[in-house]
C-alpha cells in the first residue's frame, strides 16, 4: 500500500499514475484532518512524499523516523539520509497524461538499488545516481528544461511585438527540437556555429538595454 502525501502537480500525477497500474494507494495533504496522517502511515509499505523539497526532512524526522516503512522522496537536488530518492526525469503540467506517457519516465534513482526496492510495480526505466553527484544532475535538469522555455518566451514575446504570428515560432522551434534529438552534437546552427562575428555584433546592438544580451553574450562564450 502507498500514500502519497501532498497536493500539488506531482502529487496528482502520482496519484492518477498508481490509478492507472491498479497499484493500491491513499493520499494526504495539508487540507485533511492531521490526525488521519497517523492512520494512513500505519495503513501504508511506502510513504511517497511529493512535497516541497523545504518541507521533506521536516516531515520525515516529525512522522517516519524510526518506523519501519519506505520512504520515498521526488526531489533531484537534496538528499535525506534513510529516506529513497526517485526523481522523475519529467515535467508535470496541469493536465493528467496517459499510461503510456507515465511509463515512459525515466526515474534517477539514489538510495536504493532498483525501483523495485523505492516503487514496486513501476514499469519504468531507471538509473542509480550517487547522492554526491545530485546537484550537478539537477543543474543539468534546469538547463535542459527550465531554460529553453525562458528564451522562447521571449522569443514569443517580442516576435508578438514584431507581428509575426506564433505558428511560424511553432514550426521553427519544432525543427530545432527535432534535429536537438536526432543528432545533439550537429544541431546548433546560426552565427554562434559559424563563429559569424559581424552578425553576432549586430544581434547583441539589437539587444542593447536588454537584460537578454547578458544571456546572448554568455552563450557566445560557452561556444567560442
Amino acid at each position: 500500500m502507498f500514500l502519497v502525501v501532498g497536493a500539488g502537480k506531482l502529487a496528482k500525477h502520482l496519484n492518477h499514475y498508481l490509478s492507472l497500474l491498479e497499484l493500491p494507494f491513499s493520499s494526504w495533504d495539508r487540507s485533511q484532518d492531521p490526525h488521519l496522517i497517523h492512520k494512513k502511515i500505519s495503513e501504508a509499505s511506502h510513504v511517497l512524499l511529493a512535497i516541497s523539497d523545504g518541507a521533506i526532512e521536516s516531515f520525515y524526522r516529525k512522522y517516519l523516523a524510526g518506523l519501519d516503512k519506505r520512504v520515498v522522496h521526488f526531489s533531484g537536488a537534496m538528499n535525506v539520509e534513510e529516506v529513497m530518492a526517485a526523481h522523475p526525469l519529467m515535467s508535470f503540467g496541469p493536465e493528467l497524461y496517459e499510461q503510456s506517457t507515465y511509463e515512459r519516465i525515466h526515474f534517477a534513482l539514489s538510495g536504493a538499488v532498483t525501483l523495485n526496492d523505492a516503487l514496486p510495480g513501476f514499469p519504468n526505466e531507471f538509473s542509480l545516481l550517487a547522492p554526491e553527484k545530485k546537484a550537478l544532475y539537477h543543474a543539468m535538469c534546469v538547463i535542459g528544461g527550465n531554460f529553453p522555455v525562458i528564451l522562447w518566451q521571449k522569443m514569443f514575446e517580442e516576435f508578438s511585438k514584431l507581428g509575426i504570428a506564433p505558428d511560424a515560432a511553432k514550426v521553427y522551434l519544432e525543427t530545432v527540437l527535432a534535429n536537438t534529438l536526432r543528432d545533439p552534437a550537429a544541431a546548433l546552427t546560426g552565427p554562434l556555429a559559424r563563429k559569424d562575428l559581424q552578425t553576432i555584433n549586430k544581434n547583441l546592438e539589437a539587444l542593447n538595454g536588454d537584460a537578454f544580451q547578458k544571456i546572448y553574450k554568455s552563450f557566445v562564450e560557452v561556444t567560442s
